[in-house]
């Protein structure tokens, strides 16, 4: 008698650019809306989902509430009653269609009675999940044991809506470095004194007498609405070729609630005594 091992397997996105996942491609995958577009007390926007062209596959649509986490992840609440809860105002169709043979699906939504909302950024996130789960059984070592993986996939699209006086700025409240013989590991606090969320690019510079030495890219994040962001980032040290004094200076871009580019400058001295004279 054969025994079977089950593991579940799940799909869960969010993002800003067109993607796909295995044969699932959503177009928008993030929905930034605010009300100074709203021709009256409503608001209306939609996104695709296509299948692939081999394949049939069923999903239904549904809302949950989230905070953006102080690690800038999508933190999934039930508090339904909370005034940036964008739930109440949602109304979507369809809630549930089929995929079949590469064809596009829109969904609808509309933010009804915006009046209602508070002043600021409201938010939810819309899934769509597969109704029924795929399985795979997968060959195993072992010809009294079958592993079957069962597949579901959930893939979420974050809804927001700024409405009314809202504001996104944003500041460095914390920006250290530990250093090793390799790189940097630099901690960031950024604080998000607004009301709306902000999103975060930069770069960080290594320079010595004024002089750039190393450029590094900063990874993208999201710093919640009145709320902050704790990241890690690493900065390798191999474009150093001397001993001595250098700056890291980083700058972090946002924009603004009018769409202006913002950027906050902060620098921190460090030394390398560990290079080897040639």
């Amino acid at each position: 008698m054969k025994k079977i091992i089950y593991f579940l397997f799940a799909i869960f996105c969010t993002g800003i650019f067109s993607i796909s996942y295995g044969a699932i491609k959503i177009t928008p995958t993030i929905l930034e809306l605010d009300t100074t577009s709203a021709r009256g007390n409503y608001l209306t926007s939609s996104f695709s989902v296509q299948g692939g062209e081999n394949e049939t596959i069923r999903f239904k649509v549904y809302p949950e509430y989230f905070k953006i986490s102080q690690t800038g992840t999508m933190e999934i609440l039930e508090q339904a009653e909370a005034s940036d809860n964008l739930i109440k105002n949602a109304r979507f169709v369809p809630n549930e269609f089929t995929l079949q043979n590469g064809n596009i699906q829109k969904v609808r939504l509309t933010i009804a009675d915006v009046n209602s909302l508070p002043d600021g950024e409201s938010r939810m996130v819309l899934f769509l999940e597969d109704v029924a789960a795929k399985e795979l059984f997968l060959p195993s070592g072992n010809r009294n044991v079958q592993t079957k993986l069962i597949v579901k996939t959930r893939v979420g699209i974050p809804v927001y809506v700024d409405k009314g006086h809202f504001v996104k700025c944003a500041k460095i409240e914390q920006f250290d470095i530990k250093q090793s013989e390799k790189d940097i590991n630099l901690a960031l606090k950024i604080l998000s004194e607004g009301n709306s969320k902000v999103r975060c690019s930069g770069k960080a510079q290594i320079i010595r007498n004024k002089k750039l030495i190393g450029e590094y890219p900063i990874k993208n994040n999201v710093a919640g609405a009145n709320s902050f962001l704790i990241t890690n980032e690493q900065i390798p040290l191999n474009d150093i070729s001397e001993n001595g004094d250098y700056t890291l200076r980083l700058i972090i871009n946002y924009k603004d609630e009018k769409g202006r580019l913002k950027s906050l400058i902060k620098e921190n001295k460090f030394t390398v005594d560990n290079k080897q004279s040639i």
